[in-house]
């Protein structure tokens, strides 16, 4: 009789461990299978879930998750790297409260032969985040005048952002302004006496939306949001 409840409290201290233990390898399984599901890949990856106490993983609930990854792709959308933290997640219902972190490299379509890779800062609530786009002056400059050289035939000789949203364009010996923002369709456009333009453009098969775009000093900061819940196939 002893025996055998010494081995029934041996195997519930067994299970219990396991439990404890297990769970957040099981739940970032879990998480990981769900992502790819949705359309996301890594050259490399880690999705780390945690929770208190662990065990809450195997009702599906994780207080945090940290999806780390390079070279990553969701579906046709491409970055070279991200760090993201989900707070408050319900991996069945694939939802989650809160998202913060970095996607870097991030590739936005441009006419220029080549895509503009730039890096983004997220932070908010999952289904509607802050997202902060930076792109470098220079990498504007060759931009503006790969779009004008290729939709207007025109050799622009300068550019030069200006606050609040202006781009001045130097052609042809004089001096012509042009105004920045998003259109309908969620694109970045230039309209100018010349003629209007898109210039920039987001892979719309990744849930990141545009919103807003100013000047900030050298730079271009282009303020989108981002649907966290989207990656997770919610």
């Amino acid at each position: 009789m002893r025996g055998c409840l010494f081995i029934l409290v041996v195997g519930a201290l067994v299970l219990g461990a396991g439990a404890w233990f297990g769970s957040p390898i099981l739940a970032s399984s879990v998480i990981t299978a769900a992502l790819e599901g949705s359309g996301y890949d890594a050259a490399s990856s880690t999705v780390t879930a945690t929770s208190n106490p662990p065990p809450k993983l195997l009702l599906g609930r994780a207080d945090r998750v940290e999806i780390v990854g390079t070279d990553v792709s969701f579906r046709t959308f491409h970055a070279a790297s991200l760090d993201l933290i989900l707070t408050d997640v319900d991996v069945v219902a694939r939802t989650a409260r809160h998202i913060s972190g970095r996607i870097d490299g991030a590739e936005l379509a441009a006419t220029t032969a080549n895509p503009v890779r730039a890096d983004v800062t997220i932070d908010g609530a999952a289904t509607a985040a802050a997202a902060t786009i930076t792109v470098p002056g220079e990498m504007v400059d060759r931009i503006v005048k790969a779009t004008f050289q290729t939709k207007f035939g025109v050799a622009l000789t300068a550019t030069e952002l200006v606050a609040p949203n202006t781009l001045r364009i130097g052609v042809r010996g004089i001096t012509v302004e042009g105004r920045l923002g998003v259109d309908t369709a969620g694109t970045i456009v230039l309209s100018t006496p010349l003629g209007s333009s898109t210039i920039l453009s987001l892979d719309p098969s990744f849930p990141l939306r545009f919103r807003s775009i100013a000047v900030d000093g050298a730079d271009l900061r282009i303020d989108a949001t981002l649907d966290a819940e989207a990656l997770l196939g919610g």
